[in-house]
């Protein structure tokens, strides 16, 4: 007998297959047959396909979908054999107790003989394999009340030697719910059993309200009073599905070939018309798509001859046909035993698929499809049939075809453009268990959620705010197969245990695809860094199977809205596995990055910001209803959650104006600044003193949850006066406004209320979730300078993500609001911080100088600088770790208490560090248990290996450096220490220009802001990836290659004009972010702001010289000639003050070339100073030349 969990509506979900026969499996159809299987049974209920709505309704979107109907009858269920008793004197209490006491004794109860069910095991009762219960069964269990009933006394029980005890079995039952109620024979025998009746009776009267729902059912049923709409829509969709398994396990166990006539002969026990055509049509038509989709041809269709009666006198089985007894109503038993040859469908005893769910994952290998543009309009079916989608959204196809070819693909979608798509029907395609790693809670519940919706059900997510029991059991059911797929955090990578699951699953199911989601966050340069990323992908490949080449057999699939080009390279690096880097043709991205349907305006606030998002608001709700109905929404970002531009305080004041329609989200707890001196005369043993202060705090008259939130953080500080009896307490600042859970509970909550409309205005830093799906965000008001372009196209992009394919939404429009501040200060502090070469020392002391005085760029730079230890403390921590805790090839535990003592740091620097040592070659992999301590292993280490591998980490980023050479310079006293220090250094510099870089793209963008349309056209130009986008890839590798710098100068040979050279600005803009001091870059950057008249720009005259100079002293003397012509014949395509600009930076390096120059563009006054200069020469050797004569 198999056990199923499958439906299309609200009925009894589990049903059975018996005398199903498990011949060798056909192979052919194997893996499409599971991925079907899997399709069906994705969700309890799921939705019809296409064509099935066609001929029964869209069921889904009735009123009374979501309304139950029960299977019960008042049929005595057949058990011949299974109810044990005493053969020898034939006396048989239980089999006397389940037919004749029941019905006739039970009174209103009677009915639940049909739910009752026989000699279960106990393990299957609760769920999960319990040893000691292996084999142990109860003689009756009705799951509907958690009744176990045992009838003892009866010999076959005094026989088992390996029985457990009575009182163990009934305190465990206990322990799990379950109720038992034990009746002995002889109570039978003597008549005394009714007073077990009646405590049987009043167990049932607890669970009175779901039986009385079973006891309508069944009188419903057995009076056939049930409606045309019950019968369409309840049963014959419950039938169509459970006999399209049927149909399944048919043709996978060879009873069905395609190539010949299918024969049916069916006991359809219920009149539920052409049930078996229409699961055989819809079938045949999954089927054939898969089919076409992995064969590139249509399946054949087999003939079909069904014979069906609802009478059993005219049931008669034949051996020229398929023999199948098909019944809702009717819940299995043992009668299937006494006719081998006929295929039993039942209704399972356990309904509520929280009690028992039956599914697990079909898996077998993960098929490469092969997908072809040809095959576009078929997954399109699976698009619409599964997700509801008339078709796919720009750049979906193409990273769904790279990832169902069976390739690691990266792919990179505007925010609102559908990128979870491009995972779940891939992950749904396939024969096998998957899972997404996520970065943040808030968008596991978002995606969860956004898929139950969808009725795809079974999918889960395992996060620290679940309780320890909850988390236990979904990790269980995941290792299980259970789920299609899990939202994983990626910590849990770092845990051994779940490693060991992972292998566990892989061991005995198939795993096609890790889903990286905001895999952004993988690269230390991405503006959402996350520690626990940084091992991640190595993690999963050295897990995941091996293919004949050695490749990896789960396939990454990264996919994020944002990436700049470091974050990009170090994604295609990380996903490499052997090879040194992922393809560039696996990396999937629009052409056209533009949000259509969303509008964008800097607005200059001067500084009052408050007063602006207020006046803001106001017109919104005066000119299109915003806050007035619950058909908009809108969030305003911030950058922290505390001070002045804080979203707990800006909450609290919109929400004054706006009641019961703001809230706030972060992703820490807001705290309060509050300084409180408290005499604390009384405090009498200083051992207590949490004790001490809980009753002072208490009688001062704060509240309870308050004194808990001062006690658990430690916010107080006692003062000892010259009195000793007498103290003062000084409650410190930054007390947090509510506990870690209720902060917890908090998130959940208001992420749940926001997507239900319960307010219209979310005030929120970016922990609230990338990729939050809510469809009526009209506004996005941005309460400062987002960080980056990136930062602010992510969170913007939260609004606008309506389905553009619907004609309802073609004409709507979001609109994104940037409040910025410009700076006051003077220009030379924001020049020089924004300087290529300033360096991380030089930026916090330029923040130090400025201090509160700074607007929106000084915010930021202090949100970053604040976050970032010193060199020199980074140095000591990771020369400490290698001198308490290194030992060579050993894997070693570093105790988070111990390293806290000995070292002064917590557990996320400890981590940094210990990354820090796995560049360095020191450790190779290190794991937590998320309580106490990193498992480290430390490899063997020598100071050649040392260099070798910081020289490999640095030649990702900039492959021309000498790293040796430059770790040579470093003044310290060994290699080791050398490398330590060029690597820390390296990386704060590299990090600090890459923040500030990206600060300063977007800062110029707000500050020459013009309109919507030109500046959602600096957006694309920025993350567009085109043919001259590969080419500036190519020269920030191959920075020497000046041929391909003039290749960008020129489109189709011509000299490119003013719109063309603001794309090229903009799109060099997103490389210099990650270049500091790349040549071409550096070049080409100075070349295009000299064309567009921005040669005063940082980006312009600086790195135009930088780059010049680096030619004079590396180029050859041949290579110099021809770049310089080279360039002085594109030159000669500028205007006369960009010709003399260039003349100017040129002959600062080369001014021997300036006559030729001046000669060659026609400046002639180029040249005046310069004969100013020779007369002057000229007079002084005439006067040198008439001393010399007057001696003579």
């Amino acid at each position: 007998m198999k056990k199923y969990t499958a439906n299309y509506t609200y009925t009894n979900p589990n049903f059975v297959i018996q005398n199903l026969v498990e011949n060798p499996i056909k192979s052919d159809y194997l893996p499409i047959l599971y991925v079907l299987k899997n399709i069906l049974q994705r969700g309890f209920p799921t939705t019809l396909s296409k064509y099935l709505q066609s001929k029964i309704g869209e069921i889904h979107n009735l009123d009374n979908f979501n309304d139950r109907f029960l299977f019960a009858t008042k049929q005595t269920p057949i058990w011949n054999n299974t109810i044990k008793g005493d053969k020898e004197r034939n006396y048989y209490p239980a089999k006397d107790f389940f037919e004749r006491i029941i019905p006739n004794e039970f009174g209103v109860y009677s009915f639940v003989q049909s739910l009752i069910i026989p000699e279960i095991e106990i393990n299957e009762i609760v769920g999960e394999e319990n040893r000691n219960f292996i084999n142990q069964q109860v003689d009756f269990y009705l799951p509907q009340a958690k009744l176990v009933i045992e009838i003892d006394g009866q010999q076959h029980k005094t026989d088992e030697v390996t029985r457990v005890s009575d009182t163990t079995r009934d305190n465990y039952l206990s322990g799990q719910g379950v109720t038992t109620i034990r009746i002995s024979t002889s109570e039978l025998q003597n008549g005394s059993y009714t007073e077990k009746v009646r405590l049987i009776l009043e167990h049932l009267s607890r669970f009175d309200k779901l039986l009385t729902f079973y006891k309508s059912a069944c009188e419903k049923i057995e009076a056939n009073r049930m409606s045309d709409t019950e019968i369409k829509t309840k049963l014959l969709p419950t039938a169509i599905i459970r006999f399209q398994v049927l149909l399944i396990e048919l043709i996978t166990y060879n009873y069905l070939n395609f190539n010949e006539n299918w024969n049916f002969n069916i006991l359809s026990n219920e009149d539920l018309g052409n049930f078996p055509e229409l699961a055989i049509i819809d079938l045949h038509i999954w089927l054939d798509n898969l089919y076409q989709l992995k064969n590139k041809k249509k399946l054949e269709k087999p003939n079909y001859n069904i014979k069906i009666t609802n009478k059993q006198s005219e049931f008669v089985p034949t051996t020229k046909a398929i023999n199948i007894d098909f019944s809702l109503f009717k819940r299995y038993s043992d009668e299937n035993k006494l006719n081998p040859d006929v295929i039993y469908l039942r209704t399972d005893y356990f309904d509520i698929v929280k009690d028992k769910n039956y599914f697990r994952v079909s898996t077998a290998e993960p098929i490469n499809y092969n997908v072809t543009d040809e095959d576009k309009p078929v997954l399109e079916f699976f698009l619409q049939n599964i997700f509801d989608k008339i078709k796919f959204r720009e750049g979906q196809f193409p990273i769904i075809s790279n990832a169902l070819n069976r390739k690691d693909t990266i792919g990179l979608l505007p925010t609102g453009g559908g990128k979870s798509l491009c995972y779940q029907l891939p992950c749904l395609l396939q024969p096998s268990i998957n899972f997404v790693v996520c970065p943040i809670k808030s968008l596991m519940y978002d995606q969860n959620e956004n898929l139950v919706n969808m009725l795809i059900t079974n999918v889960s997510f395992i996060t620290s705010d679940l309780d320890k029991e909850e988390r236990r059991q979904i990790e269980t059911d995941f290792e299980q197969g259970r789920y299609l797929f899990v939202w994983i955090s990626p910590e849990k990578f770092q845990i051994p245990s779940f490693r060991e699951k992972i292998s566990s699953i892989i061991a005995n199911f198939s795993i096609a695809y890790a889903v990286v989601d905001e895999v952004h966050c993988l690269s230390e340069w991405g503006h959402d860094f996350r520690t626990s990323y940084l091992n991640l992908a190595k993690t999963i490949d050295k897990l995941s199977p091996k293919d004949e080449n050695g490749d990896g057999k789960i396939k990454f699939i990264g996919l994020t809205a944002t990436a700049s080009v470091n974050v990009l390279k170090d994604i295609k690096i990380e996903f490499s596995r052997r090879k040194q880097r992922l393809e560039d043709e696996n990396i999937k991205s629009l052409l056209d990055y533009s949000r259509k349907e969303l509008q964008f305006e800097v607005i200059n606030d001067n500084g009052y910001k408050r007063e602006k998002i207020q006046s803001l608001i106001n017109e919104l709700r005066e000119n299109e209803s915003f806050t007035e109905t619950k058909e908009k929404a809108g969030i305003i970002f911030t950058p922290n959650v505390n001070g002045n531009y804080g979203c707990f305080p800006l909450s609290n004041h919109v929400n004054i104006y706006y009641q019961n329609k703001v809230n706030w989200f972060s992703g820490e707890v807001p705290k309060i600044k509050s300084k409180l001196l408290i005499e604390a005369t009384k405090i009498t043993n200083i051992d207590f003193i949490e004790n001490e202060i809980k009753l002072i705090l208490k009688k001062e008259g704060l509240n309870i949850a308050l004194v808990k939130r001062i006690i658990d953080n430690k916010l107080y500080e006692i003062k000892a006066t010259r009195n000793p009896k007498w103290y003062q307490l000084l409650i410190g600042n930054d007390i947090p406004v509510m506990s870690k859970e209720e902060f917890t509970n908090h998130k959940i909550q208001v992420q749940k209320d926001f997507k239900k409309d319960k307010y219209q205005i979310l005030v929120a830093t970016k922990a609230f979730g990338m990729g939050i799906d809510k469809q009526n965000i009209f506004y996005t008001f941005h309460f400062g300078l987002p960080s980056s372009v990136e930062a602010l196209y992510q969170e913007a992009g939260r609004a606008g993500r309506w389905d553009k394919n619907r004609n309802e939404n073609k004409w709507k429009t979001g609109k994104c609001f940037v409040l910025y501040s410009p700076e006051t200060l003077e220009a030379d502090k924001v020049e020089r911080l924004f300087h290529k070469d300033t360096t991380f020392a030089e930026m916090k002391k330029i923040s130090d100088i400025v201090k509160w005085d700074g607007k929106d760029i000084f915010q930021q730079v202090h949100l970053f600088i604040k976050d970032q230890k010193d060199i020199e403390d980074d140095f000591e921590i990771i020369k400490g770790i290698i001198n308490l805790y290194f030992k060579s090839e050993t894997k070693v535990r570093i105790f988070w208490n111990d390293a806290l003592s000995k070292l002064d740091i917590k557990s996320d620097v400890l981590q940094k560090a210990i990354y820090r040592l796995s560049l360095l070659g020191i450790v190779s992999d290190w794991t937590t248990d998320f309580n106490t301590h990193y498992e480290v292993h430390f490899n063997v280490v020598n100071d050649s290996a040392i260099v070798k591998s910081v020289s490999s980490y640095i030649a990702k980023y900039e492959p021309n450096t000498d790293v040796a050479t430059e770790i040579s310079k470093i003044k310290k006293s060994s290699v080791l220490e050398k490398s330590i220090w060029y690597l820390l250094n390296w990386t704060f510099e590299n990090i600090a220009y890459n923040r500030k870089q990206s600060l300063k793209t977007l800062s110029d963008w707000c500050s020459q802001f013009e309109d919507s349309d030109s500046f959602k056209s600096r957006i694309d130009s920025y993350f567009i990836f085109s043919e001259t986008t590969f080419v500036l890839q190519h020269i920030a590798e191959n920075p020497k290659e000046y041929e391909k710098w003039f290749e960008v100068l020129t489109t189709n040979n011509q000299f490119p004009n003013e719109l063309e050279f603001k794309k090229l600005r903009d799109s060099i803009s997103r490389f210099l972010e990650s270049y500091r001091n790349n040549l071409g870059l550096n070049f080409l950057s100075g070349f295009v702001r000299l064309a567009l008249n921005e040669y005063q720009d940082s980006d312009g005259r600086e790195r135009f010289e930088s780059a010049i100079e680096t030619i004079k002293l590396t180029f050859s003397i041949s290579d110099q000639e021809k770049f310089l012509s080279t360039l002085m014949v594109l030159g000669k395509n500028l205007d006369e003050d960009q010709k003399m600009m260039l003349c100017l930076s040129l002959t600062k390096f080369y001014p021997e070339k300036l006559e030729i120059l001046a000669e060659y563009y026609d400046l002639a006054y180029l040249l005046n100073d310069v004969y100013s200069e020779k007369l002057i020469e000229l007079k002084k050797l005439n006067i040198q030349l008439y001393e010399q004569l007057a001696e003579i």
